[in-house]
C-alpha cells in the first residue's frame, strides 16, 4: 500500500531534486546512508509523510538527493535512519552534526533504528559502527572523529524508534509518522496521531457495506478530540461529511430534525464547508461520514438517523460514548476504547498547562508532576484542569499543598465531568459505585464480589455496567480499580447529601464510636476506620442504633503505627445487617452475646484476643470466609462445622487451638490455613480434613475447576 518514491524517470528526478533544493518551507528531513535504504525503507517513509501532507525533505548520501546546507533551515523535524553502513557515510555524519547544532533553536530529532540496528550499537559504536570508525581514524582527524561520536552517543539517548523482529515494516513506518505528527501538531495535542493510527487500522477492516466505529471511554479522556482529528482528515475521501459535537445535548433541546438538517448541508470539498441540504434519498446516492459525538442511547440515535441504512456502499459512522453498551445497541461493529495518556506523555501535557514546558524543571516539580498524572490516570482533561490551578504555584511545596486540597474537595469542574454518568445510574449500580469508591477501591474482585452479593447488589452485573460506563476497571490481576479523581469525586457526592451513609475519614469516624447518643446513625451502611496513629476508647453502645450498617472495618494500612481501639467493657451489641465484621487486634475475648450473624460474610479478626467462636444458636449458613490468624488465645472453632457455604479458613498462627471441626459438611471449602497452629496432632487433622492424604503437609485437589489447599504443621 505504500507509495514509492523512487522513479525511473530522470526527468521526473531531476524536477523533484530542483523542488527539494528550493523548497525552504519542508517540515522534516529525512537523513539515511545507501540507495538501498532509499528504495525501499527511506521510501516507505516519506510517502506515509506525503499521505499525511508533510512535507518532506530527503538527505542521505546518493549523488540525486539535496545536502542539506542552507537549504533547510525552516525543518522542523530531523529524522535519522541509522542502517548498518550509516557511519561509514562522511556526508552522513556531517549532516547529523549540523542538525545537532540547531537542537537549542527547537529542531526536534527523531533517531530511528533499522535493518537489525540497534540503540546501544550506535551508542557505543560497536560492530559495523565499529568497523566504519576504524576506518575513519586512518583517514581523518582525532577531533573530527571524537566529534562524530559524540554526536552518535547524543542522538542515540533521544527518545526513538527501533524496529524489532515481530514489527511490519508499515507498522513501524507509522508509529514513526504519528510520533512526528505530534511533534509538528502547533495545537499541541499529545498522543493524538497514534491513536489515529489505531483507528485507521480498524477501519482498514471495513467491508464494501456501511460501516460502524465506536470511540469509547471515561469523561476526558479525549473521544471528542480523536474524533474531530478523524473527521479533519478522512472527510476529503466522502462525498458528504459531517459531524455533530456534543450530539446528546444539542439533541435534547428540542429541536433534532433541525439539527439534522443544519448538519446535512455541510459538505466540505477541499477545505471548504458548501452545499445545499442534503435530503436522505441524495445521500443514498453519496458516500458518507457521519461523526456523532457523546451518544447516550439508542432510539437517540435512531431519531436523528432514521432511514440510514440505504446509504452507498463505503459509508462510515464514527459515534463516541461513555457507555460501551449503547454503542452496541446502536450495532457498531468495531469498538476502539481510547486509552488514558501513559505517564510520560501525562507527565508532558500537566507540564505543559502548569510550567508552559515539555517538562518540569526540577526533580521536586517532576515528582509532582508524576503524583498528579497517576492520581489523574492520564485524563487528558483533568490534567489540564489541574495544570491551570496550579500554573500560579511557584514552589513545588505550594502545588503540593494546594492539590492535596483540590483531592480532599474536588471542584466543581471536575465533579461535573462525571455528575451525568453518576446520575444515570440506577440504585443498585449507584450502590455498588459508592461502596467501591468509599472501601474496595483495588481489592481482589472475587472479595468485592463476595461481599457485594452478599448485600443483595448483584454484583457481577452492576460491576460489569460501571466498567461499560468507563466508571471503574478490572485490571489483569483480578481487582476492582477506580482512577484516584473519580474516587474522590464520588465521595464528594456523598459529602453533598445530607444524610451520609458511607464512612471513611478517621476524625469522623471517631466522634461517632465515642458517643452513644449520636443522631442520625440509623442511615449509616459502612464504616471502615484506619487506625493508624489513632487511639481512643470505643463507647460498648456505639453500634447500638447503626440498624443498617453493612460494613464494618477496622484496620491499620500501616502496622508499624497501628494503634488498638480499648474497649473499657464488653461490647453491647453489633447490627444484625453486618456482612462484612472486620476488625484487626480485637480487644475482647468473644463477641457480643446477642449478635446475630445470618447474613454475615466474612468475619475478619487477625490479631484478635478471641477465646471461642460461640455463636449459641445463631445461623452462620451465608458465611464464606473466616480468618482469624495469629490470634494466640483461640481455643477452640467448633461452631465453624454450621457455616456450610465456608470458601476458606485461615488459622494459621492459632497457637492455642487444639481442634478443628469435621470438614465434611463444608462442601464448598476451598482453602484451610493450619500452618503454626502447634497445638493441633497431625493424626487430628488427617481424621478431621477431608481429603487430606496420609503424608500431612501440603496436598492440592482439583475438583470442579477449584484448587483445595491444605496447610499441616506437625507439632513438636
Amino acid at each position: 500500500m505504500f507509495v514509492y518514491l523512487y522513479h525511473k524517470h530522470r526527468k521526473y528526478k531531476k524536477k523533484v531534486r530542483k523542488s527539494m533544493a528550493t523548497s525552504k518551507a519542508d517540515e522534516v528531513f529525512i537523513d539515511f546512508s545507501g540507495i538501498e535504504t532509499r528504495n525501499s525503507f527511506v521510501s516507505h517513509l516519506s510517502a506515509a509523510f506525503r499521505r499525511r501532507s508533510v512535507s518532506v525533505c530527503l538527505g542521505g548520501d546518493c549523488t540525486d538527493v539535496v545536502t542539506p546546507r542552507k537549504t533547510n533551515e525552516g525543518c522542523k523535524v530531523f529524522v535519522v535512519v541509522f542502517s548498518e553502513d550509516y557511519a561509514l557515510s562522511k556526508q552522513c555524519l556531517d549532516t547529523l552534526v549540523e542538525f545537532l547544532e540547531r537542537k537549542d533553536d527547537g529542531l526536534v530529532i527523531v533517531p530511528v533504528y533499522y535493518g537489525g540496528v540497534t540503540e546501544s550499537m550506535v551508542k557505543q559504536q560497536t560492530e559495523r559502527f565499529g568497523v566504519a570508525f576504524t576506518q575513519h581514524q586512518n583517514n581523518y582527524s582525532y577531533d573530527q572523529v571524537a566529534k562524530w561520536r559524540d554526536c552518535l552517543i547524543q542522538t542515540a539517548s533521544l527518545p526513538g524508534h527501533e524496529l524489532n523482529l515481530q514489527q511490519e515494516d508499515s507498522e513501524f513506518v507509522e508509529k514513526i509518522v504519528a510520533d512526528v505528527r505530534e511533534v509538528l501538531d502547533a495545537t499541541g495535542k499529545i498522543g493524538i496521531y497514534s491513536r489515529l493510527l489505531e483507528i485507521e487500522k480498524l477501519l482498514c477492516k471495513q467491508s464494501l457495506k456501511f460501516y460502524y466505529l465506536g470511540l469509547w471511554g471515561m469523561p476526558g479522556i479525549g473521544k471528542t478530540t480523536i474524533a474531530e482529528a478523524a473527521f479533519k482528515q478522512m472527510s476529503k475521501d466522502f462525498d458528504a461529511s459531517f459531524f455533530v459535537e456534543d450530539f446528546h445535548k444539542e439533541y435534547h433541546k428540542g429541536r433534532p430534525y433541525k439539527l439534522r438538517e443544519e448538519h446535512l448541508k455541510k459538505v466540505p470539498k477541499g477545505g471548504s464547508i458548501r452545499g445545499p441540504i442534503l435530503s436522505f434519498k441524495e445521500l443514498r446516492e453519496k458516500k458518507v461520514l457521519f461523526v456523532l459525538d457523546d451518544v447516550r442511547n439508542l432510539m437517540d440515535f435512531e431519531s436523528f438517523l432514521g432511514g440510514i441504512e440505504g446509504v452507498s456502499p463505503g459509508s462510515v459512522i464514527i459515534l463516541t460514548s461513555r457507555d460501551k453498551q449503547v454503542l452496541h445497541q446502536c450495532q457498531v461493529e468495531d469498538v476502539f476504547e481510547v486509552p488514558s495518556l501513559n505517564e510520560e506523555e501525562a507527565v508532558r501535557l500537566f507540564a505543559r498547562t502548569a510550567f508552559h514546558k515539555e517538562g518540569p524543571s526540577d526533580a521536586k516539580l517532576m515528582d509532582v508532576s508524576k503524583k498528579v498524572a497517576r492520581y489523574a490516570g492520564g485524563n487528558p482533561k483533568a490534567l489540564c484542569f489541574y495544570g491551570r490551578e496550579l500554573e500560579k504555584k511557584k514552589k513545588p511545596e505550594e502545588m503540593e499543598e494546594e492539590f492535596e486540597k483540590m483531592r480532599q474537595c474536588p471542584p466543581q469542574e471536575i465533579l461535573s465531568l462525571f455528575r451525568s454518568s453518576y446520575d444515570a445510574l440506577n440504585d443498585n449500580e449507584r450502590s455498588i459505585f459508592l461502596d467501591i469508591a468509599c472501601f474496595f477501591n483495588g481489592e481482589p474482585c472475587d472479595d468485592v464480589m463476595r461481599i457485594l452479593e452478599g448485600c443483595g447488589f448483584f454484583p457481577h452485573v452492576g460491576i460489569d455496567r460501571l466498567a461499560e460506563r468507563s466508571l471503574l476497571t478490572i485490571s489483569k490481576e483480578k481487582r476492582v480499580e477506580m482512577q484516584g479523581f473519580i474516587q474522590d469525586a464520588a465521595r464528594e457526592f456523598i459529602n453533598q447529601t445530607s444524610r451520609r451513609r458511607r464512612h471513611w475519614e478517621p476524625s469522623r469516624i471517631r466522634l461517632l464510636l465515642e458517643n452513644d447518643k449520636s443522631k442520625g446513625n440509623e442511615v449509616i451502611e459502612g464504616i471502615f476506620l484506619d487506625t493508624t496513629k489513632l487511639t481512643f476508647d470505643v463507647n460498648p453502645m456505639a453500634f447500638e442504633n447503626m440498624y443498617n450498617l453493612r460494613l464494618l472495618k477496622i484496620y491499620s494500612t500501616h502496622s508499624e503505627t497501628a494503634q488498638e481501639l480499648r474497649l473499657t467493657k464488653e461490647l453491647r451489641s453489633l447490627p444484625y445487617e453486618l456482612r462484612l465484621l472486620h476488625w484487626e487486634k480485637y480487644p475482647l475475648q468473644s463477641l457480643p452475646q446477642d449478635f446475630d450473624t445470618r447474613h454475615l460474610v466474612e468475619l475478619n479478626m487477625p490479631y484478635s484476643q478471641l477465646q471461642s467462636l460461640c455463636v449459641g444458636t445463631k445461623s452462620l449458613a451465608k458465611l464464606k470466609m473466616i480468618n482469624l490468624s495469629h490470634s494466640q488465645k483461640l481455643l477452640e472453632v467448633d461452631e465453624l462445622a454450621k457455616a456450610c457455604n465456608l470458601e476458606k479458613i485461615d488459622l494459621q498462627g492459632c497457637t492455642s487451638l487444639k481442634s478443628i471441626p469435621h470438614t465434611d459438611r463444608l462442601k464448598n471449602l476451598q482453602f484451610l490455613n493450619l500452618s503454626g497452629c502447634t497445638s493441633i496432632k497431625r493424626t487430628e487433622a488427617i481424621k478431621k480434613i477431608k481429603g487430606m492424604n496420609q503424608e500431612g503437609c501440603l496436598r492440592e485437589t482439583t475438583f470442579e475447576s477449584m484448587v483445595f489447599e491444605y496447610y499441616v504443621k506437625e507439632s513438636s
